[in-house]
C-alpha cells in the first residue's frame, strides 16, 4: 500500500498529480473512497479543471462501498432502520429483569442507544470485553463492576435482539455478508487502482473494511495529516493504522494563514498573516449582512467568482434562514444544503399539535391553533376560532362542555367535534395491538387534514408523517400491544424526530456548509462563523453511558478503534484549522457580541488563539460591524445596497429624503406618505395627526354622547386620549380573558358579589329588618341570599373545578358575611333601599354630557327626605379625600353618579346627603363625598368634564404616558410611549399640559 500524507490542499493536488503519473490509459478503471460525498465532488471538479475528463474514475463513500458489496452478495432481507423502532427495541431491553437498573426516559433510550452505535462500530466483542473486566482490580470492579457488567451484558443482548427482528436484518450481519464479499467481488476486480482519500479517523467496521480491500487489491491512501499541534487528534490513528514505510509526505500548498498555520494551538510560535481578517459582529443577523456586502464586494471590485467563496460555520442550523433571506436580497446564488425539523413546517406543527392536544388538557390555544390552520378540514372552522375567542374557556375538556354553550351563536357541532377528538385521543392511549393503533391515527390525521390545502412541499410532508406513524405499527415484531399512554408519545417522539432537506443548489454558487462537511474543499476566500463561546469550537460533555474509563480500556488495551468523548475537543481544532486553510488568499474569522435573545456573547477561545497566532490582538485589530443600522448602511456604496436598504438609509436623512427617494427613483405615493410621516414624528413642536390628532373627532362625540358616557370610559378618556381612541373610536377592544380552572376571574367575582348584597338588602328592605337584626341573624340571611344567587352549576358555570369552587364559595360568602355586619354599624338612619339602579342624565348647560351608570345601591332617609349613594368597590385606592381622587386618581363615580341623581327627576323630592365607595375585599372601609363637598368642587369638576368633551370634539386624542395606567394598558404595544420625541412635543403642546393642569 502506497501512503501520500500532508494538509488537505496538499493531498488534493498530490492525488491530481498521481492520477497523471500512474493511469497509463482513459481506459484504464480507478475507484476512489472519500471521506464524504462533498468531498467527493471537489476532486470530480479539481480533475475535470485540470484533465477535462473524468472517463472510468469512479468516486464513492465507504458506506456506499459497503451497500454495494453487501448487494453484490445477492438478495437479503432488509436492514434494521436506525430509526424510532431501534430505539424503541433499546426501550424494551431496558425494562427486561437484570437489565432495569436505571429508570427509562427518552433522553436516557436515546444516549444509550449512541453508546451501543458507537460498540458496534468498534466491532468489540462482548464476551472477550467481559472477560477482561473480571481481571480488573478489586478496587476498580467495587467502584465501576456493577455498571460495567450491566453495560456489558445490555451490548451482548442489544445484539442478538436486533438480529432476531423478524422481516429485518441487523447491519452487523449486512457488514459481515459485505466484508466476506470483499476478496470475490465482481465490481472491485474491475479497478485497476483503488484510493482511500481524506480520512484522518475511521470507526472499526469501517477499518477492516479498508483492511480487508488493501489485502485483496493495489490500494493508494492520501490521509490528510501534518505534524503539527492542530492535527493532534488524528496522529494516533494515523501512526497506528496508517503509517508504513512506503509513507511520502505531499509539500504543502499556500493556504491564506501562511506561516501562521503551523502556528496555530502552539504557544511557543506567531506568524504576521495580514491576509486573515478578525471580525466582530453585534449579532447572528449581522455576521450575515456583513458576510454578503463584503461577498458583493470581492467579486464586483476584485473580480473574485461566486464559487471562490465558502463560508463554513461549526453548526449551520442557526444561520439558515437568515442566509436564505439576505442572500436572496443580494442576489448572491448559494449552493448549499439545508435541513429542517417537520415543526419548522406549519402542516408539521399542525400534525404534532393534533396528537399533542389531550396531553395540553385541551388548552384554548391548543384548540385555536388547529381551528385556525388552513390544514384544518371543517366548513364553519373560521365561525368555531370566533367563537373560541368569545369564550370564556381556558382548558380542559370539562370546561369546554360547561362554559362553550353560553356563547352567543354558540355551534354545537364544534363540542361534538372536541368530544370526539377527546375520544379518539382517549382511545388512542388505550393498551391495543399497535398496528390497530395506527390505523386508528392515521384514520383521524386523514379526516382532520384538508389536503386541498396542500401546497408546495406539503404532500412530501404529509406522505413522510404517515410513513413514520406506519413505521410504528412495526412494532409488534417486538411486543403486540402498546402499553397504556405508550402509543401517543411514541407517536409524538416519531413526528419530532422527522427532519427534511432543502437545497439552494446553484451550480457555482457561493458554499454555505459545516466545518465537518467542509474537510477537503478548497476556496480562494473562506468566512468562517460563530467563533463564540460554546459554538465554535462545540463543547462535547462525557458519554454518560460508555464513559471515557471503559473507551480507553477498549482501544488501548483491547485493541478496539474507538475514542473517547472528551478527546472530540481536540477534533474541534483540527476543524478549526482545517476551515481556515480552506482559505487560499483571504480568511474571514466572525464572532457576535449577543445571542438573538439580546444577551452578552463572548468571543471563544479559537479566536483568541487566532488572534495570538496571527499576530493581531483582537480587541484592537478586528473589523467592528455597527450595531446600529444607520451606521452600518451609511458605511456601504450604494451600489452594494438592496432597495429596502437603500430605502431606510435615504430615510435616515429626513431633511433630503423626498429628493432623495425622487432622484434615486424609488419614490412612491406610499413612501412619500411614509416620509412625511416621519417628519412629522420627528419635530417636537405640536401635536399632530400622528399623534391621534383627527378631524372626525365631532362625529365621534355625537356618536358617544347619543349613547351617553360612564365613568369608566371618561376616567380612560382623562388617563390617556389615545387608549380611549382605541377602545371607543376604533373599537379595538380587549378580548376577554379565558378563565382559570383555579380562580374565579375579576368581574364574574364582581357579578356574584352584587347579586348577592342586592338579593341581601332588598330582602331585609321588603321585611323591615334592616335595622332589627343582630350580627348572628346578619350572618343567617347572608347565607340564604347566597344560596338563592350561586350558580346552578356551581362552579361549572366558571369552568373550575369542584374542589376549588368550593373553597371559593366559602371564602367569598364568608367576606360578604363580615362586610354586612360592619356595614350596619355605618348605616345610622339610613336604610338601603334601591339596588342597581340603572340612571341617565341628560346634558345641561353647565355640563353638555349624556351620561349613564348603574348605582349599586340607594340609601334613604326617609323622615329627612336624605338619599346616599353607595358604590362598591373590590379593593381599596385612592385617598381617604375624594374630592381630590377625582382629578388625581380619577375615581369618578362619586361625583358623576351625584350629579346625575340629583339632576334626575326620581330624587327631586329627596335631598343628597352623601356619595360613598365601600370597600368589601381588603377590609371594610368606607369613604364619603358629602353634599358640601360636593358643591364645593362642582365647579371645577364640570369644568374638567367639559374639558374632557372638547377633547373628543376637536378629535386631540394624544397619549398620556402613566407608570401605573400604561401597566395595565392593552394597547401598550401600539403607542409610542418611549419615543423621546413624542413625549416632548406632548410636553409643549397647550392641550396636553391644559390635561394635566386639569388633573391637579
Amino acid at each position: 500500500m502506497q501512503l501520500f500524507y500532508g494538509s488537505y490542499g496538499a493531498i488534493t493536488q498530490g492525488f491530481l498529480d498521481f492520477v497523471q503519473k500512474n493511469r497509463k490509459s482513459p481506459l484504464e478503471k480507478w475507484l476512489v473512497v472519500c471521506a464524504s460525498s462533498l468531498m467527493a465532488q471537489t476532486l470530480k471538479k479539481q480533475l475535470a479543471k485540470q484533465y477535462g475528463a473524468l472517463a472510468n474514475i469512479h468516486f464513492t463513500t465507504l458506506s456506499s462501498l459497503l451497500t454495494r458489496l453487501d448487494s453484490e452478495a445477492g438478495p437479503a432481507l432488509p436492514l434494521l432502520p436506525q430509526d424510532h423502532l431501534r430505539s424503541f427495541l433499546i426501550k424494551e431491553l431496558l425494562t427486561t429483569p437484570l437489565l432495569n437498573r436505571y429508570p427509562v426516559s427518552l433522553g436516557f433510550v436515546e444516549a444509550v442507544k449512541s453508546s451501543l452505535l458507537d460498540l458496534g462500530d468498534s466491532c468489540v466483542d462482548a464476551s472477550v470485553w467481559e472477560e477482561y473486566v473480571r481481571t480488573l482490580p478489586d478496587e476498580v470492579l467495587e467502584q465501576e463492576g456493577d455498571r460495567l457488567f450491566w453495560l456489558i451484558s445490555l451490548y451482548r443482548q442489544y445484539q442478538a435482539a436486533e438480529a432476531k427482528v423478524k422481516g429485518y436484518r441487523s447491519y452487523q450481519q449486512a457488514y459481515e455478508r459485505a466484508l466476506a464479499q470483499v476478496e470475490k467481488s465482481a465490481y472491485l476486480h474491475d479497478f485497476k487502482q483503488i484510493v482511500f482519500y481524506g480520512f484522518y479517523e475511521l470507526s472499526g467496521r469501517q477499518l477492516d473494511l479498508v483492511r480487508e480491500v488493501r489485502v485483496h487489491y493495489p490500494a493508494t491512501v492520501f490521509a490528510p495529516y501534518e505534524k503539527i499541534p492542530a492535527y493532534r487528534f488524528a496522529q494516533k490513528f494515523f501512526e497506528t493504522n496508517w503509517l508504513s514505510a512506503q509513507a511520502k509526505s505531499v509539500p504543502a500548498t499556500p493556504t491564506a494563514l501562511g506561516k501562521s498555520g503551523p502556528c496555530l494551538f502552539d504557544p511557543t510560535q506567531s506568524a504576521s498573516c495580514p491576509r486573515v481578517q478578525l471580525v466582530s459582529a453585534p449579532d447572528l443577523a449581522s455576521e450575515v449582512f456583513f458576510t454578503a456586502k463584503e461577498i458583493l464586494r470581492l467579486t464586483q471590485e476584485k473580480g473574485y467568482a461566486w464559487g471562490d467563496i465558502g463560508i463554513i460555520a461549526r453548526n449551520t442550523a442557526p444561520y439558515q434562514d437568515e442566509i436564505r433571506r439576505l442572500f436572496a436580497a443580494n442576489y448572491i446564488p448559494l449552493d448549499a444544503a439545508f435541513v429542517y425539523p417537520l415543526t419548522h413546517y406549519a402542516l408539521g406543527k399542525f400534525c404534532v399539535d393534533l396528537f399533542a392536544l389531550e396531553a395540553r388538557g385541551f388548552e384554548r390555544e391548543s384548540v385555536l391553533k388547529i381551528l385556525s390552520s388552513p390544514y384544518f378540514k371543517h366548513p364553519r372552522k373560521q365561525e368555531w376560532v370566533l367563537q373560541v375567542r368569545r369564550s370564556l374557556v381556558n382548558r380542559d375538556l370539562s370546561q369546554w362542555n360547561d362554559l362553550l354553550p353560553q356563547v352567543k351563536n354558540y355551534d354545537p357541532a364544534l363540542l361534538t367535534w372536541l368530544s370526539h377528538t377527546a375520544e379518539i385521543l382517549k382511545n388512542l392511549s388505550h393498551s391495543q395491538p399497535w398496528k390497530q393503533g395506527v390505523e386508528t391515527a392515521l384514520q383521524f390525521l386523514k379526516a382532520t387534514l384538508d389536503e386541498q390545502a396542500f401546497e408546495g412541499k406539503d404532500r412530501e410532508i404529509f406522505q413522510a408523517v404517515c410513513n413514520s406513524l406506519e413505521t410504528i405499527s412495526l412494532y409488534s415484531v417486538l411486543r403486540a400491544k402498546s402499553h397504556p399512554g405508550e402509543l401517543v408519545k411514541e407517536i409524538d417522539h416519531a413526528l419530532r424526530t422527522l427532519s427534511f432537506n432543502e437545497a439552494s443548489a446553484v451550480e457555482g454558487g457561493v458554499v454555505f456548509t459545516d466545518a465537518l462537511r467542509a474537510r477537503g474543499l478548497c476556496f480562494k476566500v473562506v468566512f468562517v462563523w460563530g467563533l463564540n463561546d460554546a459554538s465554535f469550537p462545540l463543547v462535547t460533555p462525557e458519554d454518560p453511558i460508555l464513559r471515557d474509563y471503559y473507551r480507553y480500556m477498549l482501544r488501548d488495551v483491547l485493541g478496539y478503534w474507538i475514542n473517547q468523548s472528551l478527546q472530540r475537543g481536540e477534533e474541534e481544532k483540527l476543524l478549526f484549522y482545517t476551515a481556515l486553510t480552506a482559505a487560499q488568499k483571504q480568511v474571514y474569522v466572525s464572532c457576535a457580541r449577543a445571542g438573538t435573545d439580546g444577551k452578552e456573547k463572548v468571543p471563544s477561545l479559537f479566536m483568541a488563539e487566532l488572534a495570538r497566532a496571527v499576530q493581531q490582538p483582537f480587541e484592537t485589530n478586528r473589523m467592528w460591524v455597527s450595531g446600529i443600522m444607520r451606521e452600518r448602511l451609511a458605511a456601504l456604496p450604494c451600489k452594494h445596497l438592496t432597495e429596502k436598504e437603500l430605502s431606510c438609509l435615504i430615510s435616515f436623512d429626513s431633511k433630503n429624503a423626498l429628493k432623495n427617494y425622487r432622484k434615486s427613483g424609488l419614490l412612491t405615493p406610499e413612501k412619500q406618505t411614509s416620509v412625511e410621516a416621519a417628519a412629522q414624528l420627528r419635530q417636537t413642536t405640536k401635536i399632530s395627526a400622528r399623534d391621534g390628532k383627527i378631524q372626525s373627532g365631532a362625529a365621534l362625540f355625537a356618536q358617544q354622547n347619543k349613547r351617553g358616557f360612564s365613568a369608566s370610559a371618561l376616567k380612560k378618556l382623562a388617563a390617556c386620549p389615545l387608549a380611549y381612541f382605541f377602545d371607543k373610536g376604533l373599537k379595538l377592544g380587549e378580548e376577554d380573558e379565558p378563565l382559570s380552572r383555579q380562580e374565579l376571574s375579576a368581574d364574574r367575582r364582581g357579578v356574584l358579589i352584587h347579586a348577592i348584597l342586592c338579593d341581601f338588602y332588598q330582602t331585609l328592605y321588603k321585611r323591615g329588618q334592616t335595622h332589627n337584626l343582630f350580627e348572628s341573624g346578619l350572618r343567617e340571611q347572608l347565607h340564604k341570599s347566597a344560596l338563592r344567587c350561586a350558580p346552578a352549576q356551581g362552579g361549572r358555570s366558571f369552568g373550575i373545578y369542584p374542589l376549588m369552587w368550593e373553597l371559593i364559595w366559602e371564602d367569598l360568602v364568608q367576606t360578604l358575611s363580615d362586610f354586612v355586619v360592619e356595614d350596619d354599624k355605618h348605616l345610622g338612619p339610613f336604610t338601603p333601599a334601591m339596588f342597581e339602579r340603572n340612571l341617565t342624565c341628560e346634558p345641561t348647560a353647565k355640563l353638555p354630557l349624556r351620561f349613564y351608570g348603574v348605582l349599586d345601591r340607594v340609601d334613604l332617609n326617609q323622615s329627612a327626605r336624605q338619599f346616599c349613594i353607595v358604590d362598591y368597590k373590590s379593593s381599596y385606592k385612592g385617598t381617604l379625600k375624594l374630592e381630590e381622587d377625582l382629578f388625581h386618581h380619577l375615581i369618578l363615580q362619586p361625583f358623576l353618579y351625584a350629579w346625575m341623581a340629583t339632576h334626575h327627576p326620581d330624587f327631586a323630592a329627596w335631598q343628597f346627603e352623601a356619595a360613598s365607595l365601600i370597600s368589601i375585599c381588603d377590609g371594610y372601609r368606607k369613604r364619603d363625598l358629602t353634599a358640601a363637598t360636593w358643591q364645593a368642587i362642582s365647579p371645577r369638576a364640570t369644568s374638567f368634564f367639559t374639558f374632557l368633551g372638547k377633547l373628543i370634539k376637536k378629535g386631540d386624542f394624544f397619549l398620556h404616558a402613566d407608570e401605573n395606567e400604561c401597566r395595565f394598558c392593552p394597547y401598550g404595544a401600539m403607542c409610542r410611549r418611549d419615543s423621546y420625541q413624542t413625549l416632548l412635543r406632548l410636553k409643549r403642546s397647550k392641550v396636553a399640559q391644559e390635561l394635566e393642569e386639569a388633573r391637579q
